[in-house]
């Protein structure tokens, strides 16, 4: 008589879609050209706000800006190119931007792409502060429908993408509940730290 292992059931993780490289040129295109058209926008982006930009950009530029690959960090660096002198203050008039400038910026904006992403999925609630990149910035969250929005500094998510990144891109992407329940707890533990 064979004896037969039981099986295990292992729950699949979804898979995150990826935009094929043929597909990728166009959107960074179409990404550089909606850009290159909102320059009055740009100029003025501290005062409007990152949600008004985020409005002209497309669910496959956001889903590229944050695809882990060569085509996301050309997305990325596209994006930043424009956003990084867009939010940052320069201590004097014709000064430049320095790397630092730029990395705080880029830290700043990619998980607001990513929130993005959840927000029109309708996995999460966020309203942006107007610039993220700010030291003072705070954003208004809620990962559930039962639960009100908080108010969250650009700190403490900077922390949850830090620990528990993977179940925030599966909260944002499929809005699955231990993805959820992940998020929520380390956001109650970051509001005790």
């Amino acid at each position: 008589m064979a004896v037969r292992k039981a099986q295990r059931h292992v729950r699949s993780k979804p898979q995150i879609p990826r935009i094929l490289p043929s597909e990728a040129s166009a959107i960074l295109e179409r990404c550089d050209h909606i850009l290159k058209g909102s320059g009055e926008l740009l100029r003025n982006l501290r005062s409007v706000g990152i949600a008004e930009l985020f409005g002209r950009l497309d669910d496959s530029v956001l889903q590229l800006a944050i695809q882990p690959d060569s085509w996301g960090e050309r997305t990325r660096a596209r994006l930043m190119s424009d956003l990084a002198p867009a939010l940052c203050t320069m201590t004097s008039p014709g000064s430049a931007l320095n790397i630092e400038d730029v990395v705080r910026v880029t830290n700043a904006v990619t998980p607001c792409l990513l929130l993005e992403v959840g927000r029109r999925k309708g996995h999460i609630e966020v309203e942006f502060p107007q610039n993220p990149a700010a030291p003072t910035a705070s954003f208004r969250l809620s990962v559930s429908p039962s639960v009100p929005l908080r108010t969250i500094t650009a700190e403490k998510i900077s922390k949850v993408v830090d620990q528990v990144g993977e179940a925030l891109v599966g909260l944002c992407y499929f809005g699955d509940e231990e993805s959820r329940e992940i998020v929520e707890a380390q956001l109650i533990e970051s509001a005790h730290a």
